[in-house]
C-alpha cells in the first residue's frame, strides 16, 4: 500500500474516532430512576447536570449542581479538543523532540487529545460520586433508598450509560491511534 493511502487511512481513523468523541459527549453519561418521581430523573452530561424534576423535588438536588461557569468551560474544551483532531488530520508531517524522544506532531496532538479526553472520563466519574453523595446520599451506581421529605421514602437505582463506555472507549482509540500513527502510515510520510 502506498503512503498516500496510509495517510488517508489515519485521516479516516481520526475522523471515525473523533466523531464517536463528539457522539458520546452529547449522550448521557449517568442517569438516576428515582421510583417515586420517575425514569431519568437527574441526568449528568460532560459538562453538567440536566433534572427532570418538578420544582418540589428540584430543592432536593440543589446541592448537586455545577457551577455556572462549568458548562462554558467543557464546551471550550470540546472546542479545543475539536480543533486538535482537525489539526491531526490537516498538518504536514512534522517532526520534535521532547525528553530525547522524537514524536510525530500531528500523532501526538491526536494521542493527547484521547489522553485528555481519557483524563475528562476519570474526573467526570469522580465528580459524580461526589456529587451524587452531596443529594440524597446517592450510590453512583447501583440501588439507594432515598428520603424524599416526611413522610416520603423512595427507591432509586442509578449507574453509568453507554455515553459514558462511549467516551472512555474514544479516548484510548484516540491514544492509541496517535501512537501508532508511524506504523499506520510507514516510513514514507506526506
Amino acid at each position: 500500500m502506498n503512503a498516500n493511502a496510509r495517510v488517508w487511512i489515519f485521516r479516516f481513523l481520526v475522523l471515525v474516532f473523533g466523531g464517536l468523541l463528539v457522539l458520546s459527549w452529547f449522550m448521557p453519561w449517568w442517569s438516576i430512576n428515582v421510583f417515586e418521581i420517575g425514569r431519568n430523573a437527574v441526568v449528568i452530561h460532560p459538562w453538567g447536570l440536566e433534572t427532570n424534576l418538578r420544582p418540589a423535588d428540584y430543592e432536593l438536588i440543589k446541592s448537586g449542581e455545577m457551577p455556572s461557569w462549568f458548562a462554558p468551560i467543557m464546551f471550550t474544551y470540546l472546542g479545543i479538543a475539536i480543533a486538535g483532531l482537525i489539526f491531526g488530520i490537516i498538518a504536514k508531517n512534522k517532526e520534535f523532540k521532547l525528553w530525547k524522544i522524537n514524536f510525530n506532531l500531528t500523532g501526538f496532538v491526536v494521542g493527547l487529545v484521547g489522553f485528555s479526553y481519557i483524563v475528562v472520563v476519570i474526573i467526570a466519574v469522580i465528580m459524580a460520586a461526589i456529587r451524587t453523595g452531596d443529594f440524597w446520599g446517592l450510590k453512583l451506581i447501583g440501588y439507594t433508598y432515598i428520603d424524599l421529605g416526611e413522610p416520603m421514602v423512595s427507591g432509586a437505582e442509578a449507574g453509568l450509560l453507554i455515553g459514558y463506555w462511549l467516551a472512555c472507549a474514544s479516548g484510548v482509540l484516540l491514544l492509541i491511534l496517535g501512537l501508532l500513527r508511524r506504523r499506520i502510515i510507514g516510513r514514507e510520510l506526506s
